[in-house]
């Protein structure tokens, strides 16, 4: 049998891991990452389905494990490739509906529904599931059955002892499974590095009672829209507060009304008005649940902070909560929110210093119950980079695997396992997919630097039209700066540039180098360098000549 992690195991984020043996194969969910500022303009970052579609024969089923971003948002990309029936709960599926109508795929689709109880046979595989807590209800663990042993996925859990929505993670059949024998674990490592257990969700509402207690003003919070347990707490304090509340951001909007219409969020009644109402209302009797809490250039909080939102302009007295932990790479676009929301008036709370959020992922004592629980033979971290797979692994050989059996696996690595062995055999090398606008690819190396160098240094357009038959400049060179910094010998420059152009035409026609394509690399290439020499910048250079036969 074969293990071939897609994504999940060089960051956190973009999770997909194939599970294949003879001629059948199934995916356990398919997410994206979002890049940080080094990927400027891309949107967000997919799996490379490349292994996937090459074996679209043998793919039998998708598994979802819950319906955050990184677990389901590559999905629609995904059915473009391939067709698969795709294997949900409830709230995981129309969440992953909405996404494949936002991507207008309607036919072609087979979409199921499962539950804790679901037992499901295809192909090789016998495939169940278990409760697992999260910061969004219905987040499942799956148990993978085969001739050769049974594999557990742990899907994104941790262990709330008091949860949201009532439904701990199921102990008991966690416990079944370690007395039947388990060959591996393959471990959620996202807080492997955290002291102790995750706190309760219901912490975070114990902070928010105490913020909605001391504001004056309005209560802007800002979670990430698919926390359903978050945002249930916020509407149950602003409700108490007697506080009516808006809601900014399409995502939020969106996963409210699937939420609510599922049973999954309860809404108290005469709770939310519409975002253009709140000036109708004293300041102290609002709240507005806002999209950003990751300094997302289009979210509301974004707009809020820039002075650019509609409906609403912060001002003196108004509470910012940011109830969520930056993703890696986040840190600095957020930071910047903060700093433009405090020059603004706002008191911001967030959580390095207010209790504001909790995580959804399981700290290092809840790491060592869920190994001791099902006592795996072999133990894989995933969701992670190096440093938490790594800490991951040193909890493994602290409750006693031995080092021998825990294998730590890169995106792309080919891990066989039987009975008797389990270890990576070779890989097949994934790229990074990125989605840019309507378009998605392998983006060159080359596209990004150019983009860093545009962002740093500006671009320089040089128009020229020779006269082809007297081998000279027609007019004077056209010359356009944009977004190169202010130079006070700017005129100076410009003249330089222009003569070093005139020289460069006039040293190609003397070589024999006629060839449009020839003459602008050579071109680009003497004013590259006079610019780095003289006021050391390196912009983006393009020119244009244009031959002119005037006979």
């Amino acid at each position: 049998m074969k293990l071939i992690p897609i994504g999940g195991l060089n960051e956190i984020g973009k999770n997909m891991m194939v599970f294949e043996k003879d001629n059948d194969m199934i995916v356990i969910d398919c997410g994206v990452i979002f890049p940080d500022d080094g990927f400027l303009g891309l949107d967000y970052i997919i799996p490379d389905f490349s292994y996937v579609k090459q074996n679209s024969k043998k793919l039998k089923a998708i598994i979802i494990t819950h319906g955050h971003e990184d677990h389901i948002g590559a999905v629609p990309f995904l059915l473009k490739e391939v067709n698969a029936p795709i294997y949900a709960n409830k709230l995981t599926l129309s969440l992953v509906e909405l996404k494949l109508h936002d991507h207008q795929i309607f036919e072609n689709v087979n979409l199921n529904e499962i539950n804790e109880e679901t037992k499901l046979e295809i192909g090789a595989f016998v495939i169940e599931f278990f409760r697992v807590n999260h910061s969004i209800p219905e987040s499942f663990g799956v148990v993978v059955k085969t001739d050769i042993g049974t594999i557990i996925h742990s899907g994104d859990f941790k262990f709330d002892q008091s949860p949201i929505d009532n439904k701990p993670t199921d102990f008991p059949k966690l416990g079944m499974l370690g007395r039947q024998g388990v060959l591996a674990l393959l471990c959620d490592s996202t807080n492997a590095e955290e002291k102790g257990y995750t706190l309760p969700e219901k912490d975070v509402g114990k902070t928010l009672y105490e913020k909605f207690s001391q504001s004056e003003g309005r209560v802007i919070i800002a979670t990430f829209s698919s926390h359903i347990h978050r945002i249930q707490q916020i509407m149950d304090m602003s409700a108490n507060f007697k506080r009516k509340l808006a809601i900014s951001g399409k995502s939020l909007l969106k996963t409210i009304k699937t939420s609510s219409e599922l049973g999954f969020l309860r809404i108290p009644e005469d709770l939310i008005i519409p975002i253009s109402n709140i000036n109708d209302y004293p300041v102290k009797k609002i709240a507005i649940l806002s999209t950003g809490t990751q300094g997302e250039p289009l979210s509301a909080l974004y707009k809020m902070a820039l002075n650019e939102h509609k409906r609403i302009q912060i001002m003196n007295g108004d509470m910012v909560i940011i109830s969520a932990s930056p993703i890696p790479g986040n840190e600095k676009a957020i930071a910047n929110i903060i700093n433009m929301l405090i020059k603004h008036g706002a008191d911001v709370f967030y959580e390095s210093i207010a209790g504001v959020h909790v995580s959804g992922h399981a700290a290092q004592e809840e790491i060592k119950m869920m190994i001791n629980l099902v006592k795996p033979r072999f133990f894989i971290p995933i969701h992670g980079d190096n440093m938490h797979k790594a800490n991951n692994a040193k909890l493994a050989t602290s409750v006693g695997i031995p080092e021998k059996n825990v294998v730590i696996a890169q995106n792309g690595d080919v891990i066989k396992i039987n009975s008797n062995f389990c270890k990576i055999t070779n890989n097949i090398n994934m790229k990074n997919i990125y989605i840019d606008g309507i378009g998605y690819g392998e983006i060159d190396d080359m596209v990004l630097k150019d983009r860093k160098l545009l962002a740093r240094d500006g671009v320089i357009f040089n128009i020229l039209n020779i006269d082809i038959k007297k081998e000279v400049l027609a007019a004077e060179p056209e010359i356009m700066f944009r977004g190169v910094t202010y130079m006070e010998n700017f005129n100076v420059v410009l003249d330089d540039c222009k003569n070093l152009i005139r020289e460069s035409v006039m040293t190609c026609f003397d070589n024999n180098i006629k060839a449009q394509s020839n003459i602008e690399k050579y071109i680009d290439s003497r004013l590259e360098k006079y610019l780095i020499k003289k006021i050391r910048i390196k912009p983006v250079i393009m020119t244009k000549v244009i031959f002119i036969d005037y006979n």
